[in-house]
């Protein structure tokens, strides 16, 4: 009879800790704040990154394609680098 009654009152008393409950039920309120914020600020980079990534840049100008250009008579449908041999453009 002794034993039952130990195992129920320690059984009882280990989930009956108001303050500890309260203490992890913040702890975990806190966690997911954190995790929220991260994630948000991750979103925001991958976005910031995403967006002002440019393939091609030439005097200031982003373009998105770059070929080759062999001779003065290629055709160029964008702005033609004649120093370095290329032609910029964007796709359309």
């Amino acid at each position: 009879m002794y034993s039952m009654y130990c195992t129920v009152v320690a059984s009882s008393s280990a989930v009956s800790d108001p303050a500890g409950a309260r203490r992890l039920g913040n702890a975990s309120i806190g966690m997911s704040i954190a995790g929220i914020i991260v994630l948000v600020v991750v979103v925001i980079i991958i976005v910031v990154v995403a967006t002002s990534s440019c393939p091609y840049s030439y005097h200031g100008t982003c373009y998105t394609h770059r070929k080759d250009i062999d001779s003065y008579y290629d055709y160029c449908p964008g702005v033609r680098d004649y120093y370095e041999g290329y032609c910029y453009y964007d796709s359309y």
